[in-house]
């Protein structure tokens, strides 16, 4: 995908988007034929969802407070190319006129197409397997470069956000060239490399409710402290072994990206892309991936050493879901080490159990568990949502890794903020506003191939 887009003017694009229209008796239904598809509309999902005036609504516009009553009296196609648009007339002459690019694209979430078959099989977006990850990376000086180049470090920063968080992407990337770092003055949990190159890339980083604003978390080996802390929480205990998981699983809303910054010593960590051991699972046994699915589980941490001490607890399943649907997968919840117990019903507490160990078993398989020694100097980003971390063994101490990490709400934020710039001048912002991000990058793909 390019991934710096020209604006085009119409007269670039010689045939339009949509080659024809229909609307049905009564104006309650339009049916739209892009180049390569056919998609039919409800009328008031059109009213409704118009932003040709604005993306927000007044009292007056909410559409659920709306009655539906609205019909289209007539459709014409405007210009050609990207900038096709679609003039709709309502009964009674009011008018919208909507971009052909963006019907399209929530063509495949709201509208019908006679040759889509429904289906109740899962998306589950394509994971990798163990041999086939090749770990991108980037340069300590391409992300900061925005000091002295603000193209360099925008398309740095695009790189980077397209490799964490597009599902056809690995999901995880590399820092690599990191200036040298004092180890105490790091353990200091203030003002290192990692909150540097996260608040770099978003901005911020997430707010711990009893750590200081911006402090990371160490793992280590040395200290007093995380001795203590390894008495309570098996990631910070460097002698065992630490099974993959997502982090903070006990939050009710987990973390969206993690980094991990290797200081000294050395270890031997793995990764697993979750998505690829669903599809495993769905492969071998169905009913087992259902099963996973539905079985809630309780997942509770204290920590003690924290003044006042915390202590946490959260329900949910280890798939979660995109909003609104049963069968697309969105993110992995599993931390096997602060998981409880099962809350699923008695009559399938034996199927909800041999789930959990079956997806447990798939992670630890070498074809989908990736390892990597993990020494100084090394610093690992990835998307929390779907790659799955884990520690097999402590090389060498003493030992010392900072993490931190970014919020989801964080870095949708800012991606969302990259790809509406890479459509400036394509779509007015007031649409994309009201477009879901998976979406936006399908709006992109679309305006590559008519470049």
């Amino acid at each position: 995908m390019e991934k710096n887009l020209r604006p085009t003017t119409p007269s670039d694009q010689i045939h339009p988007m949509i080659t024809g229209i229909d609307l049905s008796v009564g104006g309650t239904v339009l049916k739209v034929s892009f180049r390569n598809s056919t998609s039919s509309f409800h009328a008031q999902w059109l009213w409704d969802a118009r932003c040709d005036k604005s993306s927000s609504r007044t009292a007056g516009q909410a559409f659920c407070q709306t009655p539906s009553t609205m019909r289209i009296r007539e459709a014409n196609v405007l210009r050609s190319g990207i900038a096709t648009s679609l003039e709709i007339t309502w009964m009674g002459d009011e008018t919208a006129v909507f971009p052909a690019i963006w019907l399209r694209v929530l063509s495949s979430v709201v509208a019908m197409d006679p040759q889509k078959e429904a289906s109740e099989y899962p998306f589950i977006p394509r994971g990798w397997l163990s041999q086939d990850l090749i770990v991108p990376e980037i340069t300590f000086k391409e992300i900061m470069e925005e000091r002295t180049d603000v193209d360099k470090s925008s398309t740095a920063k695009t790189t980077v956000l397209d490799t964490l968080l597009l599902d056809s992407e690995p999901g995880i990337i590399k820092v690599t060239n990191l200036p040298s770092v004092d180890p105490s003055s790091e353990s200091s949990q203030k003002d290192n490399l990692l909150t540097m190159v996260l608040k770099q890339l978003f901005g911020s980083v997430f707010q711990h409710p009893r750590r200081g604003p911006d402090e990371t978390f160490k793992i280590a080996s040395h200290y007093h402290a995380s001795s203590s802390q390894a008495v309570e929480l098996p990631n910070y205990d460097t002698s065992e072994l630490l099974l993959p998981h997502t982090d903070h699983s006990h939050y009710n809303n987990p973390v969206r990206v993690q980094g991990l910054h290797a200081v000294e010593g050395s270890t031997e960590n793995t990764f697993i892309n979750a998505f690829s051991v669903l599809t495993t699972l769905v492969n071998e046994d169905k009913d087992m991936y259902d099963a996973l699915c539905k079985a809630p589980m309780i997942m509770g941490r204290k920590a003690e050493f924290y003044d006042p001490p915390l202590k946490q607890t959260t329900v949910d399943t280890a798939v979660r879901m995109m909003a609104g649907t049963l069968q697309t997968v969105n993110a992995i919840r599993w931390h096997p080490h602060l998981a409880g117990y099962l809350l699923s019903p008695f009559e399938k507490f034996e199927s909800s159990r041999a789930a959990h160990s079956k997806f447990q078993e798939i992670m630890r398989r070498d074809s989908h568990m990736f390892r990597t020694t993990f020494k100084p100097g090394d610093l690992y980003l990835w998307d929390n949502f779907r790659i799955l971390h884990g520690r097999e063994r402590t090389l060498n101490t003493p030992r010392l890794a900072i993490g931190q990490t970014v919020t989801e709400q964080t870095a949708s934020d800012v991606y969302r903020e990259v790809k509406v710039d890479q459509l400036r001048g394509y779509v007015d912002e007031d649409w994309l506003v009201q477009t879901p991000t998976f979406l936006l990058n399908e709006m992109l793909g679309i305006i590559s191939a008519e470049l």
